[in-house]
């Protein structure tokens, strides 16, 4: 008996008022179209910028293969100048 007068009233507890429920879902729904504008969005602009990129052609695609010769001869370097690779660095100081 004495288990029972100090146990906590777990089954006891009073359910929240149908409208304090109402207003919950209703601010979680808002939530949740507000997230689904936000990412209807973010597809919009993601699928703005997919075309930018396609209308651009394959020669200015920024994914293609690059192969060329630039002559260096003349210009600084540092290390063996008959290495079999060169890194060029350009660089812009504005």
């Amino acid at each position: 008996m004495a288990l029972m007068l100090f146990a906590p009233h777990i089954g006891l507890t009073q359910p929240a008022s149908d409208e304090l429920q109402k207003l919950r879902l209703e601010s979680l729904q808002k939530d949740l179209d507000s997230l689904k504008a936000g990412q209807k969005a973010i597809l919009n602009e993601l699928q703005e910028m997919k075309k930018l990129l396609s209308s651009r052609g394959d020669d200015r695609s920024p994914i293609r293969d690059i192969n060329t010769t630039l002559t260096v001869a003349d210009a600084f370097t540092k290390g063996d100048r008959k290495a079999l690779l060169t890194l060029v660095e350009f660089t812009d100081y504005q």
